[in-house]
């Protein structure tokens, strides 16, 4: 039986600001989602539509070096040039904000802090790539590397972009740092991990409930769940000067895991626009949310993001993910 709400909070991907937006992402996340907003309110629904740049993370850090200028200055411009775009698309966001603006840092710091007291998170010592010539810790998008699953000899130390793989940098084969060129050594280090090994019965019932989602949104999920192994532990901070700064004693040189700070950003996003009622589209049960992305983000919004809302423990869960498939235009 359909549940009737009060209101509907409708968030679309946030775009990685390290680049301009292309057709691909407006046919596959943003035309689908400002179509059904403008729908809702043409039927006189109370419908809030978030957007924003996501602004941190390992690829802007690299964009910046080869550019010779700051993170900041990279983000700046992109935020303004996705901006100026989605307004000449005609795209109706309530509001579009930016992952490096302060309300989003101290809301990210805040979600952190919570589900830090709350005993959360698990506190390991792992072995990271460490750049001996460049003095510092690896982020997965420093190392290049051969694929262990089909042998592309460019693949990244999360994922290999050819065959879609998964990956950590340790999987990698004959490794290299982006950085220097060199051959990175193994070196310990402490971060903090979300224990999704835990949380999977909570997640999987989660899941069980929206049995009725786009195929390959509940099958992707499915697929991670029902793997040998099912969920691991992932980590959600790491060793890098770019990002909001990790909260906790004995976490200086750290930051929040880019796919843990960035949903947070749709959260503070509406906090920045409606600071005074903000939690009724966030805690009110009442509220339908509803993200709308691109097939590459399903694990992250399905599985990563409700499991923090649900340790977190006061925020409603998304009733539906819309993901589509980019398309390109190829030249013959």
């Amino acid at each position: 039986m359909s549940t009737t709400y009060k209101r509907t909070l409708v968030t679309s991907a946030l775009p990685y600001a390290n680049g301009p937006v292309h057709i691909g992402h407006l046919a596959g996340c943003y035309l689908p989602s400002d179509i059904f907003v403008r729908y809702k309110r043409s039927k006189g629904e109370d419908v809030m539509f978030i957007c924003g740049s996501d602004e941190h993370g390992v690829p802007i850090t690299i964009k910046a070096k080869k550019e010779g200028v700051s993170p900041q200055d990279v983000v700046d411009k992109y935020h303004k040039m996705m901006g100026d775009s989605f307004k000449e698309f005609g795209i109706s966001f309530d509001i579009y904000s930016r992952t490096s603006n302060k309300i989003h840092h101290e809301t990210a710091s805040d979600f952190f802090k919570v589900l830090y007291d709350k005993g959360g998170f698990t506190e390991e010592i792992t072995e990271q790539y460490y750049d001996e010539e460049a003095k510092q810790f690896l982020a997965d998008r420093y190392i290049t590397g051969t694929c262990p699953k089909c042998a592309n000899p460019n693949a990244y130390g999360d994922q290999c972009e050819k065959c879609g793989s998964t990956l950590s940098a340790t999987e990698l084969i004959d490794p290299k740092s982006t950085l220097s060129g060199a051959k990175p050594v193994l070196k310990e280090t402490k971060n903090w991990f979300l224990p999704l090994d835990k949380l999977q019965p909570k997640i999987q019932a989660y899941l069980d409930q929206h049995k009725d989602w786009k195929t390959n949104v509940y099958g992707q999920c499915k697929s991670w769940l029902d793997s040998g192994d099912g969920l691991q532990p992932r980590a959600m901070t790491r060793d890098l000067d770019w990002g909001v700064p990790v909260p906790v004693k004995g976490a200086e040189g750290k930051v929040l895991y880019v796919w843990f700070d960035a949903p947070i950003g749709y959260i503070s996003a509406t906090k920045e626009l409606r600071p005074n009622d903000w939690e009724l589209y966030w805690k009110d049960k009442e509220t339908r949310l509803i993200h709308f992305i691109g097939k590459d983000n399903i694990v992250f919004h399905c599985i990563i993001f409700p499991a923090m809302l649900m340790e977190h423990g006061d925020f409603i869960l998304a009733d539906n993910v819309p993901a589509n498939e980019f398309f390109k235009f190829r030249r013959r």
